[in-house]
């Protein structure tokens, strides 16, 4: 029994030092990229697939390269991205670049986020709303201003924080609605979606699985043995 409880015991220990691995949605691995100066939706800029990173993304997502600009050759950059060199937006006008939608049931633990603006004239979204859906019910929302520091120009992205979202239970996916400002597009840029495991542990492997299996039978041997 002594050499059981101490099998358990290395057992909680693995366990607890076991964190879910993340899914990083960084744009930069699609199967089809736009050249760096042009952009594209996200469905075809995945050879025709909407999934990405085991994520349904929805087909407003525009993936952008860091040197497109807004008038070439000379005109402002679109957007910044966090790594790499694509990121997102919600490409359209309108209400038609409202309430994006992301479809899966891991846990979005953040991502980052920015303004774009067209010519300095201040249009854009100053503001986004991250909501965990379960169908078409708002399950919690995470509200984020989008700062302004160069006017006219793409801003740094900025570290939204939806770790609070681990909390909940049937999530089936995101909406991120946003706020317009100015009388042109109310578009924002992101990159680096992180999520993980709705149960926060992974499944364990096969070898895993054997590796506990032969402690376990290492363990009730010695123990037999000391008897």
């Amino acid at each position: 029994m002594n050499a059981l409880n101490r099998f358990l015991a290395v057992t909680a220990l693995m366990l607890a030092g076991t964190s879910a691995q993340a899914v990083l949605a960084t744009f930069d691995g699609l199967a089809t990229p736009p050249a760096l100066d042009s952009s594209t939706g996200l469905f075809f800029a995945n050879n025709g697939s909407s999934i990405y990173g085991g994520v349904t993304w929805d087909s407003r997502f525009t993936v952008v390269g860091d040197a497109y600009r807004v008038d070439p050759p000379s005109g402002p950059l679109f957007g910044l991205p966090h790594s790499g060199q694509y990121f997102v937006t919600n490409g359209g006008t309108g209400a038609g670049n409202d309430g994006l939608t992301i479809n899966t049931s891991m846990v979005l633990t953040g991502a980052w986020f920015g303004r774009n603006e067209y010519y300095g004239f201040g249009a854009g979204a100053d503001q986004i709303t991250l909501n965990a859906m379960n169908g078409a019910a708002v399950l919690a929302s995470v509200v984020f201003d989008l700062p302004e520091l160069l006017t006219g120009l793409p801003e740094v992205l900025s570290f939204v924080d939806t770790g609070a979202f681990a909390a909940l239970t049937g999530i089936t996916g995101y909406r991120i609605d946003r706020r317009e400002i100015g009388t042109l597009a109310g578009n924002w840029v992101a990159d680096d979606f992180t999520f993980v495991a709705a149960s926060g542990v992974p499944e364990p492997s096969s070898g895993w699985l054997m590796a506990v299996g032969l402690l376990l039978l290492l363990g009730i041997k010695r123990g037999v043995a000391a008897a």
